[in-house]
């Protein structure tokens, strides 16, 4: 008699949908930053990370220069709300610089950094897809 088998994982994402869906994301963690916050900002390119011999995870992010400084605690809790509708989930931990650091989990497992430091006005926010099917060696 053999062992049934756990159900496999089957995700449908495409590269295509998943960077969307990420960038959606982005954005929408930008738009809850408070009015009037950002002087700048500069989008990063996605580069491609394995997951698995056959799945990749697209990364990326924002670059974003303050207009002036602003309350972490309360920037953090905004972007928050502004994604815990769809099913996001927060956490808050230090870097090893000593920055507050906020980072937003998906239930495909798209993973948001967002680390303000306001002592030289820039936030750094870095994104990571859900794993989709695909190699390092995709254009």
């Amino acid at each position: 008699m053999t062992e049934p088998s756990e159900p496999a994982v089957t995700r449908t994402a495409s590269r295509v949908a998943a960077e969307q869906r990420t960038t959606e994301i982005q954005d929408r963690v930008v738009a809850a930053l408070p009015d009037g916050a950002v002087a700048d900002e500069r989008t990063i390119d996605w580069t491609l990370l394995a997951c698995s011999e056959t799945e990749v995870s697209a990364a990326g992010g924002v670059a974003i220069t303050l207009a002036r400084e602003i309350d972490v605690d309360a920037t953090y809790e905004a972007i928050t709300a502004a994604v815990q509708d769809d099913g996001y989930t927060a956490a808050t931990d230090t870097t090893r610089k000593g920055a507050k650091r906020l980072t937003v989990t998906g239930v495909d497992d798209d993973q948001y950094l967002v680390t303000i430091y306001n002592d030289t006005k820039k936030i750094r926010l870095s994104s990571f897809s859900q794993c989709f099917p695909g190699s390092l060696n995709d254009d």
